[in-house]
């Protein structure tokens, strides 16, 4: 009795085609979900940054002195996002370089991982990438089969 599904051979070459053009949109997309997240990392701190001063300069006049120490604390809190998210900006940046060189496989699928955070573009930029670098033709091509 014949199988349903006859066993085809594949064309390396094709494939290697098709994963080589998937890497390559996978890096496009990073690099473009790196310049959102950038984007929106210097519109939260351009934002905190606008609040304090707004706080500051509240108490001119007829305030009571606190004015001062509320905008520093908004100050601070502005310095802390941009410490944490301008590194991840930087990590993104790399991972997508990393798909389009072949290299840095761990910490393409960590930001992977964080952008899966991200609902819901982030989440389908994610999980294709789980789903190109989880086949075994690309584990291939970043050395790792």
């Amino acid at each position: 009795m014949n199988a349903p599904y006859p066993y085809v051979q594949a064309d390396p070459a094709a494939i290697r085609s098709k994963d080589e053009g998937d890497l390559n949109t996978l890096s496009i997309l990073h690099y473009v979900w790196t310049a959102l997240l950038g984007c929106s990392t210097l519109g939260i701190v351009a934002y905190f940054l606008l609040i304090a001063g707004v706080v500051a300069d509240s108490g001119r006049g007829h305030g009571t002195g606190h004015e001062a120490a509320a905008a520093g604390i908004v100050l601070l809190i502005g310095v802390f996002i941009a410490l944490f998210t301008v590194p991840v900006v930087v990590l993104h940046f790399v991972a997508a370089a990393g798909l389009k060189k072949h290299t840095r496989y761990i910490l393409i699928m960590v930001m992977a991982g964080f952008t899966c955070l991200s609902f819901p573009l982030g989440t389908a930029l994610g999980v294709w990438t789980f789903m190109v670098l989880g086949r075994p033709s690309v584990k291939a091509l970043f050395g790792r089969a």
